[in-house]
């Protein structure tokens, strides 16, 4: 189906018996923190279900650009969208800050259900080959150096990143993240616990791995990538060996890399100018992208299934335990949770009042 077939679109209204939060984790091993943002966020703001597409870390956003010319409901996220204020003390398009967690978990509450995409293009720049000198990253330690800022942002992102993938597949989403060659993210605790959990709910082929050569889509470069997805029609971004790259380009080959000797005598190597330039998506990938997503979405899996018969929600929340921070080391939500639960529109439940402190430290610290 191409972008120009897409079939009309429903608005639908956000289950009052909060569904996605009791297919979340079925068992007792949950992100209970995370959980608890959610409720929030469906105390405080009405949620209408009429998003189809998502991209977070957008950049120049070619991928929603092209979804919104083929009249597609999207809506794109980037802490390039807006600056931030000396006056604020929060980016709402900062997924590190509470406020931007809080509304990039809010547009997928309003993702269509079982009918959207969400795409991720995480930032790399901590987890790619050419930062392993200073993040100290490796398969077998992909947390890296935690003393440095920007090791723990990159791992702060990637965790984040990781729940809304979560949220995305119990909502009935398909989702995809992306990176460059290379990238360790893949090795990173947290995204292997996510995979695993999609893995138990939905089976061994709930998610897939595919690679491809951006060269076959236009770019001016070759560079290769890879993303995850919880559809197997993802692979139909892999064309292939990429061939003539050389001959076809010539003389005008971009350089991205620079070679040089440091004053120890060290080959080392650097990143020129153009290297930023790669991260932009052509569009010819994202027409393709666009004229998958019809098929991605039919194909998606890993959506937990409701237990029968479906417990009210509160006892459903009350069996839950709060994240492993060996695993989820910089998720970091009780800023998410305080910045949400001071809203003046927040109306709580009184059967919930019981069980939503006024700050969340005062129960996952006590």
């Amino acid at each position: 189906m191409s972008c120009s077939q897409k079939p009309p679109a429903k608005e639908q209204t956000f289950p009052a018996g909060f569904g996605c939060c009791q297919r979340i984790y079925p068992r007792k091993r949950a992100l209970q923190e995370f959980v608890l943002v959610i409720l929030l966020l469906v105390f405080t703001f009405p949620i209408t279900q009429d998003y189809e597409w998502l991209e977070y870390f957008a950049g120049t956003g070619n991928l929603t650009r092209v979804m919104a010319s083929s009249q597609y409901k999207a809506a794109r996220f980037d802490v390039m969208d807006h600056k931030q204020e000396p006056r604020e003390r929060s980016n709402f398009m900062d997924l590190t800050h509470a406020s931007g967690f809080a509304l990039a978990t809010l547009y997928l509450l309003r993702g269509m259900a079982d009918n959207f995409g969400a795409h991720f293009g995480m930032k790399c720049s901590s987890f790619c080959k050419v930062n392993v000198g200073t993040s100290a990253r490796s398969p077998c330690s992909a947390l890296g150096f935690e003393e440095y800022p920007s090791v723990q942002l990159g791992n702060m992102l990637l965790e984040r990143s990781c729940c809304l993938i979560l949220l995305t597949t119990c909502l009935g989403g398909v989702w995809s993240l992306e990176q460059p060659s290379g990238s360790l993210a893949e090795f990173y605790p947290a995204f292997r616990e996510t995979i695993r959990r999609i893995f138990d709910a939905g089976g061994p082929s709930a998610v897939h791995q595919v690679s491809w050569w951006m060269g076959h889509y236009k770019s001016r470069t070759p560079k290769r990538h890879w993303a995850y997805c919880n559809s197997v029609r993802i692979h139909k971004l892999n064309k292939g060996v990429l061939q003539g790259w050389k001959k076809k380009k010539g003389d005008k080959k971009v350089v991205t890399a620079e070679k040089y000797v440091d004053r120890e005598g060290r080959k080392r190597w650097k990143g020129t100018p153009a290297l930023k330039g790669t991260e932009v998506y052509p569009v010819p990938f994202a027409r393709e992208f666009c004229d998958m997503l019809e098929d991605l979405k039919v194909t998606c899996k890993g959506q937990p299934q409701l237990p029968d018969p479906v417990p009210s929600a509160v006892s459903s929340f009350e069996q839950l335990e709060w994240a492993d921070k060996s695993v989820w080391r910089y998720l970091r939500l009780e800023s998410v949770y305080n910045y949400l639960r001071r809203h003046k529109r927040l109306t709580i439940p009184v059967e919930w009042r019981g069980l939503m402190p006024k700050r969340l430290h005062e129960v996952s610290e006590g």
